[in-house]
Order: C-alpha cells, then structure tokens, then sequence
C-alpha cells in the first residue's frame, strides 16, 4: 500500500514549526533580556540609574518638604545628602534660601520613607540642609530610597558645600562651589569663583568657571568634561574614563590620566600629565610648555 502525503497538511505542519521557534526564539530573548537588566542591577554601580530610566524613574512618592531659611550673615551653604539627585540654583533678587525635598522609594519599599530625616539649621554663618536615609544592619544605606532636592540659593552667597554618598548633582550659578560625591555625577555652569572636589566616583562636567578647579581624585566609571575655565585645572587622579579640557585660561596639571583618552586643547599656560595608563594623549593650542608621559618637554603647541 503506497502513502501520499498531503501538500496542504505538510505546509500546515511547516508554519506550525516555524511558528513554533518564532516563539521560542522569543521567549529566550526575553528572558535573557530580563537576565540582563538583572546582572546589571546587581553587579555594576550604575545599576539603579538603568532601573530608573528603564521603569521611567517609577517610585512610591513620599512626604514633600518645602522650607525657607533666611540667609542673613550666612556665607556657606552645606548640603549633607543621603543619596538622591540635587539640584542647586543661584538666583539674583533672593534673600532666603529656598528648599523643596521629594522622597522617593522604588515600588515595593514605601515603608522605609518614614525613616528619612530632614533638617535645616541656621550655625554661626553656615545654613545646614541635611538629609540622614535609612540604613541596613550593616550601615549600608538601604538599596531604592532616595530624596530629591530642588534648592534655590541668593547668587550672591559666598560658597556651596556640598557632601552627597549617591545621586545627580547640578550646580547653576553659585560664586564658589566645593564638593564630595561618593557616586554619581556632577554637572557645574556659571560658577563665580572657584571649585574644588575632594571626590567623585562617576562623570564630571563643568562649563564656565571664572577661578581654578581642583580635583583630587575622580573614580570608577565616566567622562571628564570642562570647557571653559578662567583659572587653573588640576587634577590629582583620573582613574575614569575619557577627558576633554579645553579653553584654559591658566595651566592643566594632571597626576594621572586615568584610563580613557584624554584631549586637551585651547591652553593658555602649560599642559603637564604625569601618567597616562591606557588611553591617548590629543593636545592642540597650547601657549606654553607641554610635558605628557613619552614625550620631550617641548614649547606650545
């Protein structure tokens, strides 16, 4: 007895197992997409900022606190933060400082909003804004809480101090500006005077600074940018990504270059790196002398 098979049932059974591996080929794009985004979170440091724009920054809104503290004789403003993105603004015309503070904590972790602390006070010349998060056994800052800040300062006070453990900070418009930031990024415009940052474990951007900028030590993950500054640059240790200087109007002093390129251009003074790691070294219009690692010092460029 002799068999035929059917065209119509063998084209069935065709876009069946196509079908079939479409779908398991999708399946395991998600999952090793979820597995991803998991190793991420888990693993890297900049985890909670991929969660945060994946989910569209989504969180539990907590307590909004809004407060005013007249400046008076104040000529520091110190901000000791927790972990959360803050934004300050110099403002011509104010006479108070301005603070708006919005907890926040990812879905799931309301519970521990009422644990943020938030304080102001008034001490000799100094206005103190504080934040204190909630914490593990361990000491640990809990993993999901933050608080926001939106603060607005008179443009004319003297300095903004600034000691945050994680988040965005923005700095617009303030006479003289000296930072900690135990991870995150730092973002400073139309700074007076001078800046000065002991420490940051992320990027770096500063446009439009009238005095010098001093950095000690820049960790971890990121990019160097600074475009724009009337004094000195020094930095002590790269050890981020990528860097662009340019438009100096003193001397660039670099300890170590830290692992990225490095691009220097538009200098009016010297140009002096001490190490370079692994990265490239692009040098362009520099007025004075240029010391960088395997090279003669030789006269501008």
């Amino acid at each position: 007895m002799i068999f035929y098979e059917d065209p119509e049932e063998q084209k069935g059974s065709l876009k069946m197992r196509v079908f079939r591996n479409l779908m398991l080929g999708w399946a395991m794009f998600i999952a090793l997409f979820g597995v991803g985004v998991i190793s991420l979170l888990i693993l890297f440091p900049p985890g909670e900022a991929i969660y945060r724009t994946i989910t569209g920054n989504a969180c539990d809104g907590g307590e909004t606190h809004s407060t005013t503290i007249d400046v008076a004789d104040a000529t520091v403003l110190r901000v000791l933060g927790g972990r959360g993105d803050l934004s300050v603004e110099g403002r011509g015309g104010l006479t108070a400082v301005q603070i708006e503070g919005q907890t926040c904590a990812r879905l799931g972790l309301s519970r521990h909003l009422e644990s943020i602390a938030f304080s102001t006070s008034h001490v000799g010349d100094e206005i103190i804004i504080s934040v204190d998060m909630p914490r593990q056994a361990s000491g640990e800052l809990i993993d999901g809480i933050r608080m926001d800040l939106v603060i607005l300062v008179p443009e004319n006070i003297p300095r903004l101090d600034i000691d945050i453990e994680k988040g965005t900070v923005s700095v617009n418009n303030i006479r003289e500006l000296q930072a900690f930031v135990g991870f995150g990024r730092l973002d400073a415009t139309g700074i007076g005077g001078n800046v000065e940052i002991s420490s940051i474990e992320g990027s770096v951007a500063m446009t439009n600074v009238q005095g010098d900028v001093k950095v000690d030590a820049i960790k971890s993950y990121g990019v160097v940018r600074m475009i724009g500054v009337g004094g000195n640059v020094v930095i002590g240790d790269n050890s981020s990504g990528p860097a662009s200087i340019s438009d100096v109007g003193g001397d660039v002093t670099i300890g170590s270059a830290g692992t990225g390129s490095l691009t220097v251009s538009k200098v009016a003074g010297d140009l002096s790196v001490g190490s370079n790691p692994r990265g490239d070294i692009t040098v362009s219009q520099v007025e004075g002398s240029v010391r960088i690692p395997g090279d003669e010092e030789r006269s501008g460029t």
